[in-house]
């Protein structure tokens, strides 16, 4: 028996609209038949002529399909994005340094907000609004006289070419190769070589792949915080070996306030012996201070820190007196003050270097705690040194003022320059900005 089909059904296929029907219904339909409502020639029908009535309801049935298929494709992309946002959403904030994947991200962008919205892309997306917006805008005006591809007219507070060069050179120099970078900067501040934020400085050293760490990870130790210089002293031996693999200790008296060494002294043996001469040299240091005359000396459980004969010596001392006190048994706190210097002297000064003997050594230790001590900015004081903290001794020239000074400089300059961008001139076809925004134009 055959199967009897609603005129409606015919109408469709007649009028090529079957796609309005359901997949489901249409695969039961044989073709043969289906071929039969297509071939047949309708105009010899009586009322053919009236058929235009259905257009408009056609197309409106037409658009709620579309609509309907677009909806679906839509949650199936925001389930797929839900699923995907974990993976996707780090990649997009770590492309804060990658131009081509910010070209990429501002692309979607653009072909998102006419639909979404910029709030409701941004969200989605996981971007802030002022970095979106500095995005677009490093995009549109991109300068090939500036290191960072920055308009020097429309970003005048951006270092100049010849401040960049100078803190690259400065970071490879071999001199200071054993300081950290604010300590490299805050040299540059003092001499007045160049003024730029630690920031800048971090994010060129990154650009060029420059690092500056010490050989060993640096721990974050609870320690005591002085209030003034001499109150707190710690004492603390470390070893360091000679090219022929014998252990050389190296007994250091450092002053909390300040971070300065105050003393030092080096040997073949741990024994009391070394602590005494570390102590009595920094006691040479400590005399030429004029204030406080009561210390407290910080050391670890060594037995070279606890004997007799330590004992008889500080009880000797008639001009500085010294209280000893345990770390971690007397006080909570622990002797990570001096074990960062010893970080600092065996981890910047002393790597991949090699001593044949005591005297070679020591020679060499006159002068990194001398450069230490005094040509070399602390992190904790940038840019004064340990030298003049502990002395107290102010700097000679206003750091504010300096940096405004350069800022207004550099303002100046910036909107002198000649960028070829906005003098209009043309460059090579290879070197044109060639990536275009969607929506925006290459003006």
């Amino acid at each position: 028996m055959k199967n009897k089909y609603d005129t409606s059904v015919v109408f469709l296929y007649a009028i090529g609209k079957e796609s309005l029907l359901p997949d489901d219904f249409r695969k039961k339909i044989p073709y043969s038949t289906i071929s039969t409502w297509r071939k047949t020639d309708y105009s010899n029908y009586l009322g053919h002529e009236f058929r235009y009535h259905f257009k408009d309801a056609f197309k409106s049935f037409e658009l709620e399909s579309e609509n309907k298929r677009l909806k679906k494709y839509m949650m199936v992309l925001a389930r797929s994005w839900i699923t995907l946002s974990h993976i996707m959403l780090p990649l997009v904030k770590q492309s804060n340094n990658n131009k081509e994947a910010q070209l990429k991200i501002l692309t979607a962008i653009n072909y998102l907000k006419n639909m979404m919205g910029i709030d409701k892309t941004l969200k989605l997306i996981g971007l802030s609004k002022p970095l979106y917006y500095q995005w677009e805008l490093e995009a549109r005006f991109e300068c090939f006289d500036s290191f960072t591809q920055l308009c020097t007219k429309r970003h005048p507070q951006q270092l100049q070419l010849k401040e960049v060069q100078k803190i690259k050179s400065m970071l490879i120099d071999p001199e200071t190769d054993h300081w950290p970078i604010n300590s490299i900067q805050g040299q540059a501040l003092r001499k007045k070589e160049l003024v730029a934020s630690l920031y800048s400085w971090y994010k060129y050293a990154r650009m060029w792949g420059i690092k500056k760490k010490l050989i060993k990870k640096q721990r974050k130790t609870v320690g005591l915080i002085a209030t003034c210089a001499n109150e707190y002293l710690h004492v603390d031996t470390t070893f360091y070996p000679l090219i022929d693999g014998k252990q050389i200790c190296i007994s250091f008296v450092m002053d909390n306030y300040s971070k300065m060494i105050l003393g030092y002294h080096i040997a073949a043996s741990n024994n009391f012996d070394l602590v005494r001469k570390s102590l009595g040299n920094a006691l040479k240091t400590i005399a030429l201070h004029p204030t406080q005359k009561h210390s407290y000396l910080v050391t670890d459980g060594g037995k070279e820190n606890h004997n007799k004969y330590i004992e008889a010596f500080i009880s000797k001392l008639s001009k500085q007196k010294i209280t000893k006190i345990r770390a971690l048994k007397d006080i909570r706190f622990s002797n990570s003050p001096v074990e960062a210097v010893h970080r600092t002297i065996k981890g910047r000064y002393l790597k991949n270097r090699k001593f044949e003997s005591i005297k070679t050594l020591n020679n060499y230790m006159k002068w990194v705690v001398e450069d230490y001590n005094k040509v070399r900015p602390h992190y904790k004081h940038r840019p004064r040194t340990p030298y003049e903290v502990y002395f107290d001794i102010p700097l000679n020239f206003d750091i504010r003022k300096r940096i405004k000074e350069a800022i207004s400089l550099r303002v100046k300059n910036n909107k002198c320059t000649k960028c070829i961008q906005c003098t209009g001139c043309k460059l090579p076809q290879n070197n044109r900005y060639k990536t275009k925004l969607v929506g925006k134009s290459n003006k």
